[in-house]
């Protein structure tokens, strides 16, 4: 039988043992996060978007210069993990305008998320989130002819507009990082 003296100093040796141990792994995850750190500052980790892809916020975007409807570019957007795009604050407005203006040459009238096939005058994104922020063009959305329910980007150079959604145009994609 044990005397307490040598189950004190088993009881110890056990404590410090899963202390060294503990220790340990705190350590090394301090490690290979400043690894990770020093990785990031080098350039050597991948960029959280995907090649094509420009992040704004925490949020990965694409321009397409291909025409399509409406709902064939939220489809399209869907197959490769997104949305059409989605805007909430005017940073992210200007961010997208110009993202279509650097690869078209202008203000090129395109395909963003909202729509209000649903329930006319109320709009709502594709990708789920609230509809707050707002740019519409002056008496915009009218629904014209009754039959638009799409909304798009950079209708009089700057602001959104309301158009019919089988009208044919390029369109910006969003993912979430």
């Amino acid at each position: 039988m044990a005397s307490g003296f040598q189950l004190v100093f088993l009881l110890g040796s056990i404590i410090g043992l899963l202390t060294v141990r503990a220790v340990s792994k705190i350590s090394s995850k301090g490690k290979s996060s400043r690894i990770d750190k020093t990785q990031k500052r080098r350039g050597e980790c991948p960029a959280p978007c995907p090649p094509g892809w420009t992040q704004f916020g925490s949020r990965c975007f694409i321009f397409y210069n291909n025409y399509r409807k409406w709902s064939d570019a939220e489809k399209f957007c869907i197959s490769i993990g997104g949305n059409l795009a989605s805007i909430h604050s005017s940073e992210e407005h200007t961010f997208i305008s110009e993202m279509v203006q650097r690869a078209t040459g202008y203000s090129r009238d395109t395909w963003i998320g909202g729509y209000d096939a649903v329930s006319e005058k109320t709009w709502l994104w594709s990708d789920g989130s609230d509809l707050t922020y707002q740019r519409w063009y002056s008496n915009q959305p009218d629904n014209s002819g009754g039959n638009q329910h799409c909304m798009e980007i950079n209708y009089a150079g700057d602001y959104w507009n309301d158009m019919p959604c089988t009208s044919n145009m390029p369109f910006v994609c969003a993912k979430n990082l």
